[in-house]
């Protein structure tokens, strides 16, 4: 949402970022100062492992195939315990650190009670066999906030805002008998809608990457509080208690990394915020490369940002006080009359590995696996691993063909990669893992000096230099056992056992005999309120259509605009039209990218303009819309289902016509394809889209290991062990978790 010009608002105070107008504040119920990054010791405590290399086992699914996870708040030691140090506060200036209040999970066996993962943020790792199903019961215990007791049961629920301004989770009622979310720039709005949202917390879990039926995904509008309120999705496979849900996870889909977080609606960025989050491995010997490194040479890292207050606990700016010098990555809340809480993107001056801030790991000099997820509300993660050699395995939750050797392994937010580092000859050395990823990605704040004509010679020195860090690894003098792992170096080992079914041919075109349904055009749509952005659309409409004028009437009874047909193969061009990159993710199903292509992006000459320009002058739904203006949520400019003839699009692919309700782009493409990177060419469910270009997925609404039947459609065809046409849906949307909650993400419906 932010682009390089913001350096030149930035002034550079003892290695802090600090805005030279406005600020962000603490809590607006609890009394916080933030705690500069730089004063959180690095290299202090060692990274939390879990599994055979940690002194947390793993969750056993196959043993133990009836789980309850707990929701609860509990008191967790994360930064270095003791009195620090701090210049940037003062001369002198000390802080305190102590235990960190978080929202976790907690896993038992339902038969037993039998204690299976201790309550962690993140929490315990799920080890799951393909075929097994695993039952879940989610029991939602969290705490509210107590304004007679702060520091008592419920501080995470002061100490992280909520804003019911958002399309938000509303247990209360409150911002919907308010008109709390409203389409945007149409104020004023309620009193009750300015304050945090406290009361009964509304929470319901996700399984990421999951192929599970729909009243099991955890859609955001499923969720259920402690007090047994319900959203109009609740879905549960039994009764499962006032205050809880059951989902059955079949666990029928090819093995990989897949993990679960909480997806409440407008509280995800807040629920994820607040620890909910863990791993869930899914594993099958016979689809996965053999001899892969294992036991204590498997290790899960979830990699997140945060900021911390000077007693340890979490910070999440929301705008409320001023605190010129700690607190200001995040500035104000730009639209604070519309959204008084939400800022587009957090930002963190900490990073923290599986809860720990810059922590290090002791390995042997062999080949370790590391599953590798970005976990953070908007920071991607550009990871360096030195001179140690690096491999990509898998990306996502599905192995590719073979390994891809990196320098660097670039992950979004939501984006997970299996790599195999090789530790082999660097015996006695310590490895610093670096990171290069601007937040927002890709021309936003730097944690390495870059170029920019603000800065001459230049370069510009680095905004947070600090989050150029991520971790230490300490490589032991000798093995304790030889290392019989296969060697990513060597052709033919630590490959897929048999190859991927595949939609592309990896270099930018459809594969021979795929035989593509439907193609749909859709756009990422940024809308700026007076004082910044406002909002971010997936084409341009509101999370609930019914909202977004234009669309309302095509599809009067749900506002679902991306029904596809089970069995089909769709083609999807999402058209950035944004300043950001933004991780793109679907639920249920994953898809491969088939190219990136440049549009012109000039607002006068280029697309965006075109785009504006076809909005229609019917005053019918909002007297503000007329030919030429942007309607922000108003929904695309033209027909849904009408066709718009791309000759360009014929002349390349061979398709009468492309839906979606936006005009063609044919006459600003630079004609020039751009073939996904090497680890890009497999299944994902996470496509990154960047500013300016247009990304070209191929969605396939069956499992990913369906065989293709050349030049045959499977349309009607179901091949999931469930009918994924059944239950309340699923959703599409930008994995920023900050966006997917201020309408950033739409519903959609496989029909049969």
């Amino acid at each position: 949402m932010k682009s390089k010009l913001l350096h030149l608002c930035l002034i550079i105070v003892a290695g802090l970022v600090v805005w030279t107008v406005g600020s962000a504040g603490a809590s607006s119920l609890v009394t916080q100062t933030a705690v500069p990054g730089v004063c959180v010791p690095k290299w202090a405590v060692p990274m939390p492992v879990f599994g055979p290399a940690g002194p947390i086992p793993r969750v056993d699914a196959v043993a133990n195939p009836s789980l309850t996870v707990t929701m609860k708040e509990i008191d967790q030691v994360v930064l270095p315990q003791g009195t620090f140090p701090c210049a940037p506060l003062g001369a002198g200036a000390t802080v305190t650190f102590g235990p960190t209040r978080v929202w976790v999970y907690e896993t038992t066996n339902t038969l037993t009670s039998a204690l299976l993962g201790p309550a962690n943020w993140p929490g315990v790792t799920f080890d799951v066999a393909r075929n097994t199903q695993t039952t879940v019961r989610y029991v939602n215990n969290l705490p509210s906030f107590n304004a007679l007791a702060p520091t008592g049961p419920g501080l995470v629920q002061g100490l992280i805002t909520v804003d019911q301004t958002v399309d938000v989770a509303d247990p209360l009622g409150t911002s919907a008998a308010n008109g709390c979310s409203i389409i945007p720039g149409v104020p004023p709005l309620a009193a009750a809608c300015m304050t945090p949202y406290v009361g009964p917390a509304p929470a319901i879990v996700h399984l990421h990457g999951g192929e599970v039926p729909s009243r099991a995904d955890g859609g955001p509008l499923g969720w259920f509080t402690p007090t047994g309120l319900r959203g109009m999705g609740y879905r549960t496979a039994f009764s499962a208690g006032p205050n809880a849900q059951a989902n059955v996870y079949p666990n029928a889909q090819e093995p990989g990394t897949l993990w679960f977080h909480d997806h409440a609606m407008g509280m995800t960025r807040t629920n994820v915020y607040s620890g909910m989050e863990a791993f869930y491995l899914l594993r099958d010997p016979l689809a996965e490369p053999a001899n892969l490194p294992s036991g204590a040479q498997e290790i899960e890292m979830a990699i997140q940002d945060r900021q911390f207050d000077t007693t340890g606990q979490l910070f999440f700016p929301d705008g409320s006080g001023l605190d010129a010098i700690t607190s200001n990555l995040n500035g104000t809340p730009p639209n604070p009359d519309l959204h008084p809480f939400w800022n587009p993107e957090f930002v963190g001056d900490v990073v923290v590995v599986n809860g720990a801030p810059w922590p290090v790991l002791n390995v042997e000099p062999k080949r370790y696996r590391f599953r590798l997820l970005d976990g953070a509300n908007a920071r991607p993660f550009n990871l360096g691993f030195g001179t140690v050699p690096t491999y990509v395995i898998a990306t996502d939750e599905n192995y590719l063909d073979a390994p891809v050797r990196k320098n660097r392994v670039l992950m979004l937010p939501g984006q997970r990669r299996d790599v195999i580092v090789d530790f082999t000859n660097f015996a006695g050395q310590t490895i610093t893992v670096t990171n290069t990823a601007p937040v927002p990605f890709p021309m936003g704040l730097s944690p390495v000096p870059f170029v920019d004509p603000a800065c001459v010679p230049g370069p510009c020195p680095a905004d947070q230099p600090q989050m150029s860090r991520i971790m230490r690894f300490v490589v032991a003098a000798a093995v304790t056992l030889p290392d019989t792992s296969c060697d990513p170096a060597v052709a033919g080992q630590c490959a897929r056992p048999t190859p991927i079914v595949k939609l592309t041919d990896g270099a930018g075109h459809v594969a021979p005999g795929v035989v593509i349904d439907k193609v749909r055009r859709m756009t990422l749509k940024e809308a700026m309120g007076a004082g910044g952005p406002l909002a971010v659309f997936v084409n341009n409409t509101q999370f609930m259509g019914l909202e977004s004028p234009s669309i309302a009437p095509v599809f009067p009874t749900d506002g679902v605009s991306e029904k596809p047909r089970q069995g089909s193969i769709e083609l999807w061009e999402i058209v950035n039209l944004t300043a950001d990159a933004h991780p793109m993710h679907t639920h249920l199903v994953q898809f491969q990218i088939l190219n990136r292509e440049n549009f012109n992006s000039d607002p006068v000459l280029g697309y965006p303009a075109a785009w504006e320009a076809a909005f229609p002058g019917d005053t019918v739904y909002s007297p503000a819309c007329t030919a030429g203006v942007f309607c922000p949520g108003w929904g695309p400019p033209l027909p849904y289902n009408a066709f718009v003839r791309d000759e360009a699009f014929l002349a390349r692919r061979g398709n009468p016509g492309i839906i979606g309700g936006n005009p063609s782009i044919a006459p600003y493409l630079s004609g020039v394809i751009i073939p996904p990177d090497r680890e890009e060419v497999g299944w994902q469910d996470t496509g990154r889209s960047m500013p300016g270009q247009v990304l070209r997925m191929m969605v396939r609404f069956n499992p990913t290991d369906t065989a293709i039947v050349p030049n045959t459609s499977g349309k009607g065809l179901n091949l999931y062990p469930f009918d994924p046409t059944t239950g309340p849906g699923y959703v599409w949307h930008c994995h920023i978790v900050d966006h997917e909650d201020n309408d950033m993400m739409r519903p959609y419906k496989i029909v049969k």
